[in-house]
């Protein structure tokens, strides 16, 4: 009699307990301290009761076990990106701010793809974050840490760092699609990075609930199956070679048509999740109109000799870049942008489409050479950095220079004056000198100025329009909008989705 009350009790306890668990009641004995939670009293009467009973209760205890197992081990896992909060019940602290916004900056938000918060870590596409929210205030005069990280997040393409590529998404248009209250968390959390955290409400210079700001999303042009794409992108345009996707293998033995080589090249497992499909579009279709930082390859001088690699850092005064030795060993240079050598330029037009930086002009009414950083240029006009002032410059107030190289590799540069068969009359240095054609070895090559320039351009192939047929071009993006990092089943699933 007494074994089977002890049953009956133990029993009893074991379902309390285990109910008591699933309601996330306090612990008990002491909730203050937190001593003996629910949980482990469940645990040591579903255990008696094994020991205790036989047959059915045995099975019962077993499979409460089992359940207690799983909610458990949920309990223990942090929570993820899929959390999600009221944002009329929201508590409008610092501490709950930045709370949120961690969360959304690591999750619904997919800041942490691109962004970096060490900066000891690899250089990623977008700038390490680090005490950004003190380092925000030093980046545009006149403007706050709280201000720029508006402005930033609501209109990235506004403000570029240096070396970084007009990538980023608005992160209230699709796919991301921030509210403004989600915003402002995010904005707390980076401000929190080194910081003062203000939370005070602010106008957004973005109006994203208008009629002109919410832009609907265009199709893409081609439509296809995910399935034919993914053979497309590894077998037929080999993309594989280069990018990688989570659970897709490069096959064995795979080798590359003549003249493209395997680069470094930006991870697709979650594409479509940050970019919207058009973009994914346009850069199969045209592959240097955004380049993602660090995977562009660039081609300077310096110093009379052509250095060719991959972009991996770059600021306003120096660039790294990766090359490969003879042996075909990779090893990083450091070259200072003033160390890069001039190039004459024949057409003072869309000089910084063409990638220069630094301009150097003779003034045809007074005979000064000047030169600086290029500010902004126009049709009649170029702006140069002059002694810390902006300068403006007419372009018809610049003279035409000529550029020769004497068999004694002597580089002369002057204002022509008269070129006959026999000989060629330049001003340089304010004298009049004449060369004789037999002793010029190149030249003379004409130019209204010099500068320096830095051109990236992708690595990646831009014949894919001329390679692939449409039907492959239609399943290539397919794939790549299938993307998202979900599973390939998912991701099947939701591109079927899209297309329907």
């Amino acid at each position: 009699m007494q074994r089977k009350l002890i049953r009956i009790i133990s029993l009893i306890l074991m379902v309390v307990s285990f109910i008591a668990y699933i309601a996330k009641a306090p612990a008990f004995p002491i909730a203050s301290e937190n001593l003996l939670p629910w949980s482990t009293w469940f645990f040591i009467f579903a255990l008696a009761n094994i020991i205790l009973w036989q047959s059915v209760v045995k099975l019962l205890s077993f499979s409460l076990m089992v359940i207690w197992f799983y909610a458990f081990a949920a309990s223990v896992v942090p929570e993820t990106s899929t959390a999600t909060f009221d944002p009329n019940a929201i508590d409008r602290t610092p501490d709950t701010f930045i709370e949120i916004g961690e969360i959304i900056f690591n999750g619904k938000g997919k800041c942490n793809t691109c962004h970096t918060l060490d900066p000891s870590a690899p250089k990623s596409r977008c700038p390490d974050l680090t005490d950004i929210g003190t380092h925000a205030a030093t980046r545009q005069p006149g403007m706050t840490a709280k201000e720029y990280l508006i402005e930033s997040t609501y209109e990235p393409h506004k403000f570029l760092v240096p070396g970084y590529s007009n990538i980023m998404p608005p992160v209230w248009k699709p796919p991301i699609s921030l509210s403004e209250i989600e915003i402002e968390t995010v904005i707390a959390f980076l401000q929190s990075q080194g910081g003062e955290v203000d939370i005070t409400e602010f106008e957004p210079p973005v109006d994203i609930g208008s009629a002109e700001a919410v832009v609907e999303e265009l199709p893409p042009l081609l439509t296809g199956d995910v399935e034919r794409g993914k053979k497309v992108f590894v077998e037929g345009a080999k993309c594989i070679a280069c990018h990688a996707v989570a659970g897709v293998e490069q096959p064995t033995g795979q080798t590359l048509d003549e003249g493209v080589e395997v680069v470094a090249a930006p991870e697709l497992t979650d594409i479509a999740g940050l970019n919207s499909l058009r973009y994914i579009e346009e850069s199969v279709l045209l592959p240097n109109a955004q380049i993602v930082s660090g995977y562009g390859s660039v081609t300077v001088k310096t110093g009379g000799a052509t250095i060719q690699g991959t972009l991996v850092t770059q600021d306003n005064e120096q660039i790294t870049v990766r090359v490969k030795d003879a042996a075909g060993n990779e090893e990083e240079r450091t070259i200072l942008l003033s160390e890069l050598d001039p190039e004459p330029i024949e057409e003072l037009t869309d000089l910084t489409g063409k990638g220069y930086f630094w301009i150097q002009v003779t003034l045809a009414d007074t005979g000064a050479t000047i030169s600086g950083d290029l500010v902004e240029e126009d049709d009649e006009n170029i702006t140069l950095q002059i002694g810390g002032e902006p300068q403006t410059i007419s372009k018809s107030n610049v003279k035409v220079q000529a550029t020769l190289i004497d068999f004694d590799e002597n580089v002369i540069v002057g204002e022509l004056i008269e070129e006959t068969e026999d000989e060629v009359t330049l001003i340089v240095d304010g004298e009049e000198q004449i060369i004789d054609t037999f002793d010029i070895d190149e030249g003379p090559n004409y130019s209204r100025a010099f500068g320096k320039r830095l051109v990236v351009t992708s690595p990646m192939p831009n014949n894919f329009p001329l390679l692939l047929s449409v039907s492959d071009m239609s399943d290539l993006l397919a794939y790549l909008a299938s993307l998202t990092g979900a599973t390939d089943a998912t991701a099947a699933e939701e591109a079927e989705a899209t297309a329907e």
